[in-house]
């Protein structure tokens, strides 16, 4: 696979994330006991590198396989690099599928994911009364687009009317939020359940648009000849998010140390893909290969979507700022503005699910703050 040019537009793109480290011991005991608050920017290092081993065995269940997005592949990297070992955590990662993934995490059967947008988590909690919190949000803007033939009858939003609409399990959020703005009801047009992510064999079904990630279909129709016209949400001022950590507010009350410090390492690992993006989607292959593909992964389909999630991702973070914090205001604007398109019959207690300022303290400016915390075997 040739990545030179992706190579050059992301390195153009990032940011230099420094990573400081100090050294740990590991011969303290004193994890903190069931229940008791803890100060984590008061602990030593041997008693942070405790409290993240007393969580056990941590399980992180991804949103989409194992494909090379933010949230997705920074944590392969960090597993694949030691950065989890090196701060005493133990991560299992598992395939998965949102919004489905949500639920596990919700149910104690995994503590870590992903979610497609804020508002995807907000409605998980809303439905299934969970007690997902986000803890870290990569995507400032909506990862979605809305696809339509370019000799096609749909020149604007408003030519939706009386048209059939591909879907794959729903509409997405900011595509939801985007018709809302536009006047466009959802009642206005058809839409048709589609099996699979081959948009050219979508569009020679004869439907008049297409929902689509805008770092995978678009590089299909590209490589097929396929001419296209988009509508994007960001193009419509939409708030709108993608790549939101979350785990459940329980995990975190019971081992803040242990969910900063996922966050943490992930981060390093984000900033290791956009600087190694061949070396980093080669470590989310040998996992791919591992389970014998079966979304039918490619290495070109891969590098596309991690170059275009991670420019995205930097592009919308705020200068002086690294990525994945959470932008509070717009994550409400996101959540007012799906109410007022009727997802949610009333505003829902979004503030409740996010877990504010807990990311702000991983970063110096735009460096990551490495504690260095080392496994038995790093220290002996």
């Amino acid at each position: 696979m040739s990545m030179n040019k992706t190579n050059k537009r992301v390195l153009a793109l990032a940011l230099c994330l420094g990573l400081v480290a100090a050294a740990c011991g590991d011969d303290a005991d004193s994890a903190p006991a069931d229940g008791e608050t803890v100060d984590t920017d008061a602990l030593t290092s041997e008693e942070r590198c405790d409290a993240n081993r007393a969580a056990g065995t941590i399980t992180y269940v991804s949103s989409f396989d194992f494909a090379a997005a933010a949230s997705i592949l920074d944590v392969i990297v960090a597993e694949a690099e030691g950065y989890f070992a090196e701060l005493c955590l133990e991560v299992d990662i598992q395939p998965g599928f949102a919004p489905g993934n949500g639920g596990l995490v919700a149910e104690g059967q995994a503590q870590f994911s992903s979610a497609g947008s804020f508002g995807e988590l907000v409605n998980t909690n809303v439905q299934g009364e969970a007690d997902l919190v986000a803890i870290a949000q990569y995507g400032k803007t909506s990862i979605e687009t809305l696809v339509v033939p370019a000799d096609g009858p749909i020149e604007s939003l408003d030519d939706l009317a009386g048209s059939t609409v591909g879907i794959k399990g729903d509409l997405p959020y900011s595509l939801q939020a985007m018709l809302g703005v536009a006047g466009v009801e959802r009642s206005g047009f058809e839409e048709l359940l589609l099996d699979g992510f081959d948009p050219v064999a979508h569009l020679d079904l004869g439907i008049d648009a297409l929902p689509v990630y805008k770092s995978n279909e678009p590089a299909q129709l590209d490589a097929a000849g396929v001419a296209y016209r988009q509508f994007d949400p960001q193009d419509f001022d939409v708030p709108a998010s993608f790549g939101v950590f979350f785990t459940s507010a329980s995990f975190l009350e019971e081992h803040p140390t242990a969910v900063e410090d996922f966050l943490r390492a992930s981060f390093r690992g984000f900033a290791f893909a956009v600087e190694n993006p061949e070396v980093a989607v080669g470590y989310t292959f040998d996992r791919i290969d591992a389970a014998g593909n079966p979304n039918f992964f490619s290495d070109e389909g891969e590098g596309f979507r991690w170059v275009t999630e991670s420019a995205l991702v930097l592009e919308t973070t705020p200068a002086g700022q690294g990525p994945g914090l959470l932008d509070i205001d717009a994550l409400g604007a996101e959540i007012d503005l799906l109410t007022q398109v009727g997802v949610f019959e009333s505003e829902p207690d979004w503030r409740s699910m996010l877990a504010e300022g807990l990311a702000d303290g991983l970063y110096d400016g735009v460096d990551v703050v490495w504690e260095g915390l080392a496994t038995e075997s790093d220290g002996d």
